[in-house]
């Protein structure tokens, strides 16, 4: 099992992707941050992290829109 999807001008670990949402002709993929950062005081807090987003648009790269169409496909599959 390949654990990247190796697109034009990235490579992505499958591991950190959080979320994927599809849109007519784009996907927008979450990707999750290894930064975590809260408060914390007196036995309560918070503790919190970002997500990266990575958007994916087949009139502007139809190789890694179907690529990621491809990804996904296989997904169903399983």
């Amino acid at each position: 099992m390949k654990h990247f999807i190796n697109l034009t001008s990235r490579v992505i670990n499958k591991l950190h992707i959080v979320q994927i949402v599809k849109q007519p002709n784009k996907y927008y993929i979450h990707i999750s941050k290894n930064d975590l950062y809260g408060l914390f005081a007196f036995g309560s807090g918070f503790l919190e992290s970002d997500n990266n987003v990575i958007e994916i648009c087949e009139k502007k790269n139809k190789q890694d829109y179907d690529k990621i169409t491809s990804e996904i496909e296989n997904m169903d599959d399983k």
